[in-house]
């Protein structure tokens, strides 16, 4: 029969995270050796061990793996101000994603306050700047966080686009390009306000989240880097996710808000596809460096980001992208310095 292990000595035999663990046991449970029950507690065998790195890098050789027939779908995660939520929700929305069937993938774009890492619990070996200043493939940079989705940090990488040459600059725009390969889904976590960074993000994106809060200044901020958008002509999809509502009716009151505003001075349709109730399991999540979704999936917050996931790849169809936003970002930039 061999060794019996439990979940904290298979992490330690296998170097696999105990979320990306249960992911595996969750997708490919027909492929694992039954778990042995001894007593009130349920071990895995040590063949189960050698099982979980196959699985592993079967499904890491997935996201290594460029698909040259399509482009990735870009979804930007926006807000007019910070504090409200958008990176948390960008992380697990990519997990939500993972978890339906999507390979996902996080660009943290925040110029100023790069954290996706630190709410995933990982710490990669490498940014965006490294693309300018080493050989490295983009496959290179995408550190594999919980249940298996892509993380790309950026931070220092994307500031590097403003001082760059003319070279280093499309040999950055190209990586991203070629990043969007690499996954079904890429979710961007732009930096909060209007900066010139954040407006390019969203414009390449094919469509875009604004994160909302209940607080007045969180609309206000929202509405000023919409019209800004606007001003430059977005023409693609864009929605509204309400967060840290105290109840559906306040939650519903603000999207109604918003959407009235940008139809009546902006003549801009936005639709709100969700909304998560004030939940203490993200500030709970966030100390353990663990995604809420993995920390309680049952938790009205993740229950409420699953549902915005789905009504996200209900709202598009699949059909397979001939077209690189990355490529509409490189055009944003050629234009900015001419």
């Amino acid at each position: 029969m061999g060794e019996m292990l439990t979940i904290e000595a298979l992490v330690a035999k296998t170097g696999l995270e105990e979320s990306l663990i249960r992911y595996y046991e969750s997708e490919y449970g027909q492929h694992l050796p039954e778990k042995i029950l001894r007593g009130d507690t349920l071990f895995f065998t040590e063949t189960a061990a050698d099982a979980f790195i196959k699985i592993h890098a079967r499904h890491a050789g997935k996201m290594e793996e460029p698909d040259n027939r399509r482009y990735a779908r870009v979804i930007a995660v926006t807000s007019g101000k910070g504090g409200v939520g958008k990176s948390n929700l960008a992380l697990n929305l990519a997990v939500a994603m993972q978890r339906l069937g999507k390979m996902a993938l996080v660009l943290d774009a925040d110029l100023g306050m790069a954290n996706i890492h630190l709410l995933a619990g990982i710490q990669p070996a490498y940014s965006l700047k490294d693309l300018i200043r080493t050989d490295l493939e983009i496959s290179e940079l995408i550190t594999q966080g919980p249940e298996g989705i892509g993380i790309v940090a950026g931070g220092s990488g994307i500031i590097a686009l403003a001082d760059s040459t003319a070279m280093q600059r499309r040999q950055l725009l190209d990586g991203l390009e070629q990043m969007e390969r690499h996954a079904d889904v890429v979710i961007v976590d732009t930096a909060a306000g209007m900066g010139a960074g954040v407006r390019d993000f969203l414009m390449a994106a094919d469509e875009v989240i604004f994160v909302l809060t209940p607080d007045i200044t969180s609309l206000a901020d929202a509405y000023g880097l919409l019209k800004a958008l606007h001003s430059r002509n977005f023409d693609r999809p864009l929605y509204s996710v309400v967060n840290m509502a105290t109840s559906l009716k306040q939650a519903a009151e603000v999207a109604i808000r918003f959407a009235n505003c940008a139809q009546q001075f902006l003549g801009v349709s936005i639709s709100n596809i969700g909304y998560m109730l004030r939940d203490a399991t993200v500030g709970a999540a966030t100390v353990r460096r663990t995604p809420y979704l993995i920390f309680d999936p049952q938790s009205k917050v993740s229950r409420n980001t699953t549902a915005i996931a789905t009504a996200l790849l209900q709202s598009q169809d699949d059909t397979l992208r001939q077209n690189s936003a990355f490529r509409r970002f490189q055009n944003l930039i050629r234009e900015s310095v001419v």
